[in-house]
């Protein structure tokens, strides 16, 4: 039921959510100097900027995903290139992943939550990137068929959380 009160809240999110995305175009756009036009992870106001991405959701690589950019917009794209590289200093490369990490629990530890998300915003037409990643992501489940919450690259029987899973196996 809409009512004069709801219509009104809702005007006044639509002008504020108007004005939130006003200030991401103007502000925290800003020039790579390999990659070019890339979205910070943050800025403060004055002029300095967070360049990185968190493995977590929402994050700059799920901008497309969830609908605030298409995937065809050239600064989400650069974006990604930026998330999915060296450049990004949460991008860790290791013997048996690559993945998006992130500043919580254990910051060299990829998290396969980003590893969906690329998945996700794929415009691999052939479906290879797809295929490759979803194994990748089936391969660091140590034998346990659980997705984890974040792993070691270069280990996969070294991941977040394991006294907890652990504990909930011997008591079964």
């Amino acid at each position: 039921i809409k009512t004069k009160e709801s219509g009104l809240l809702e005007l006044e999110m639509r002008v504020m959510a108007s004005e939130i995305r006003a200030g991401i175009s103007k502000y925290d756009i800003v020039h790579h100097p390999q990659l070019g036009q890339i979205f910070a992870y943050g800025v403060n106001g004055y002029g300095s900027k967070n360049l990185m991405d968190d493995a977590n959701l929402p994050s700059l690589l799920s901008a497309a995903m969830t609908g605030y950019v298409s995937s065809h917009n050239e600064d989400y794209q650069n974006t990604q290139l930026f998330v999915l590289s060296e450049h990004n200093p949460y991008w860790m490369h290791g013997e048996i992943l690559d993945a998006v990490c992130g500043p919580h629990i254990v910051p060299t530890n990829g998290w396969p939550l980003a590893s969906f998300v690329i998945v996700m915003t794929s415009d691999d037409s052939s479906g290879e990137e797809t295929k490759e990643e979803i194994k990748a992501i089936m391969s660091f489940t140590n034998g346990l068929g659980l997705i984890h919450e974040s792993v070691n690259p270069w280990d996969v029987k070294d991941w977040s959380r394991q006294r907890q899973v652990e504990r909930f196996y011997q008591t079964r």
